[in-house]
C-alpha cells in the first residue's frame, strides 16, 4: 500500500460494493476521490472470500479476492498489541471477530470505517468510539 488508508473497509461494504447492493454508489464514490486510499484486512478480505466460496464457488471466490486486491489496500498486521486491541473490541463491543478485526484496523490507522453492518456497530458510533460511513 503506497499511502496510509484513509478509510477501512468492512467485508459487508465490499460485498455490497461487488454485488450492486443498495450503498454500492457510496463504495463507488469512496474510490473514485483520488484523495482517498481504502484498505481491508486481510481477515475481513477471508470473509468475503470464503462468502464467496460457500455461494458460488472457487472461482467466484478467487474472482473476488483479485478484485478487491486490484482496488484496496490488504493490511496482513497481526503482532501482539494489534491482536489485543481486536480481543477489547470483541469484549468491549460485543462484535464478532471478524467484525473486531475491522474495527481494530480502523482504530489502529485512526481512519473512518466503511460498512452496511448497522447490527454490530451503531452501538460503536453512538459511543463515538470510531468514526462509520455507512453505505445504507
Amino acid at each position: 500500500m503506497a499511502s496510509p488508508p484513509t478509510h477501512i473497509v468492512d467485508a459487508s461494504a465490499l460485498i455490497a460494493y461487488f454485488k450492486e447492493e443498495a450503498g454500492h454508489e457510496k463504495f463507488r464514490a469512496l474510490l473514485a476521490d483520488e484523495q482517498n486510499a481504502l484498505a481491508i484486512h486481510a481477515t475481513n478480505l477471508c470473509e468475503v472470500y470464503y462468502g464467496y466460496l460457500r455461494a458460488d464457488g472457487p472461482v467466484k471466490a478467487e474472482e473476488a479476492w483479485q478484485k478487491a486486491a486490484a482496488i484496496l489496500g490488504i493490511i496482513e498486521k497481526l503482532d501482539a498489541q494489534f491482536m489485543k486491541r481486536v480481543g477489547r473490541w470483541k469484549v468491549d463491543y460485543n462484535l464478532g471477530l471478524g467484525d473486531a478485526f475491522a474495527a481494530a484496523t480502523a482504530e489502529d490507522n485512526a481512519c473512518a470505517l466503511v460498512t452496511t453492518d448497522r447490527n454490530d456497530f451503531s452501538v460503536i458510533e453512538t459511543a463515538g468510539a470510531l468514526q462509520i460511513i455507512w453505505l445504507r
